[in-house]
């Protein structure tokens, strides 16, 4: 598998657990306001064998350990991955994905806790936001059917950055995440450009105001709260 890195341990990643990170290396999306943009390319990061990137992971303090990237499920070793990390029961494994690879999402889930999944935007736009040859939503819509009907907490989250999405896009993620009958916290991540942001983007992207950002959790679905991450 391809690793871009692996933080030994994190307090922010999971909430209320420290978790070793796990960041996949190559993405099939290409988001202009991605934070790790240098591990975009497939070709980013190291090969690294499952057992080597296990025996990382067991090294550390933590009591579980987050998959991000990149996006990890572009990778068709991922499930080995996850049924060698789920050894003990007490050890929280948790997904960060956007959701395009429905094939290989559904055999990671048996061995999934919780599954951060990053909603990008309006159905009708996603390959506008995504930058893809060819629209994925039809495959993240089936991504979030299978976390739902899985054992995996669903936690949904959208990157706000100010001249990218509206109000309209983020009404269109709350009517989807009504009509699949979630229940529970939507975060809202204001978007901030990092050292990983690539200059153009930056550049070319806006920070939104808090006051925007405040704006869009007015008027949320009945049993949905957002939470607003401002930083």
């Amino acid at each position: 598998m391809r690793i871009g890195s692996i933080i030994d341990i994190s307090l922010v990643d999971v909430p209320g657990i420290p978790v070793t990170v796990v960041f996949t290396a190559g993405c099939n999306f290409d988001c202009s306001y991605c934070q790790n943009a240098q591990i975009i390319p497939r070709s980013s990061g190291t090969d690294m064998p499952i057992q080597a990137i296990v025996k990382k992971t067991q090294g550390s303090l933590s009591s579980g350990c987050c998959i991000t990237g990149g996006e990890p499920t572009i990778h068709r070793d991922l499930p080995q991955l996850l049924k060698q990390l789920r050894q003990k029961d007490d050890y929280h494994l948790n997904l960060n994905t956007q959701g395009s690879m429905p094939e290989v999402l559904k055999n990671c889930l048996p061995y999934l806790d919780s599954v951060w999944f990053d909603i990008k935007a309006d159905p009708i736009r996603y390959r506008e936001v995504v930058r893809t040859p060819n629209d994925p939503w039809p495959k993240v819509r089936e991504s979030i059917d299978l976390v739902m009907s899985s054992d995996a907490a669903f936690w949904p989250r959208t990157t706000y950055a100010g001249n990218l999405l509206s109000n309209r896009d983020i009404r269109a993620i709350l009517e989807l995440l009504e009509k699949v009958g979630y229940q529970g916290e939507y975060v809202m991540q204001k978007y901030v450009a990092s050292a990983g942001t690539r200059k153009a983007e930056a550049a070319r992207l806006r920070v939104p105001t808090r006051e925007e950002i405040e704006s869009l959790a007015r008027d949320t679905p009945p049993g949905i709260k957002m939470r607003l991450e401002l930083f």
